[in-house]
């Protein structure tokens, strides 16, 4: 994918990123020890014998922008060109701001900022929602997940 530098493809790339550690899967290692002391490692042979990487804190950025009085979230490039400033904001699944960035040469009140904030952690949580499902439910097919492209 080629994405043009905006807080759109930003925001594209942070959930992708996300989805794919939501999908990371490390092979169970188990630490043998022999008689004489020695350790080895073992890795099972089973490619379904794993642990899935645990990314319910990992935060997803959410892009708001101002436009007028108003504020939208994941502004189109139409959009991002009537934009006076965006708000980059850091949340994880619980609705925690972890992170904040103002972009754009417009300035933003703090009654913007904070309703910017509050949208901002309500988007987080949904987008959350959205893609522990996904993620929830790919897990849930196993075997019977239909694989795409020479490395599914």
């Amino acid at each position: 994918m080629v994405f043009k530098q905006s807080d759109y493809a930003r925001c594209c790339i942070d959930i992708t990123d996300k989805g794919k550690k939501g999908k990371t899967r490390i092979p169970k290692v188990r630490i043998l020890e022999d008689e004489e002391g020695s350790k080895e490692i073992e890795l099972s042979d089973d490619p379904y014998d794993c642990i899935r990487l645990n990314v319910e804190n990992v935060p997803c950025i959410i892009t708001l922008s101002k436009i007028g009085h108003r504020h939208v979230v994941d502004a189109t490039l139409q959009e991002e060109a009537c934009t006076l400033a965006s708000l980059l904001v850091s949340v994880t699944s619980k609705g925690l701001l972890t992170g904040m960035k103002k972009v754009g040469k417009g300035s933003l009140d703090p009654e913007s900022i904070f309703e910017m904030i509050e949208t901002g952690k309500r988007v987080g949580k949904a987008v959350h929602v959205s893609l522990q499902e996904i993620l929830n439910k790919e897990e849930s097919l196993g075997k019977q997940r239909q694989k795409v492209g020479f490395l599914g």
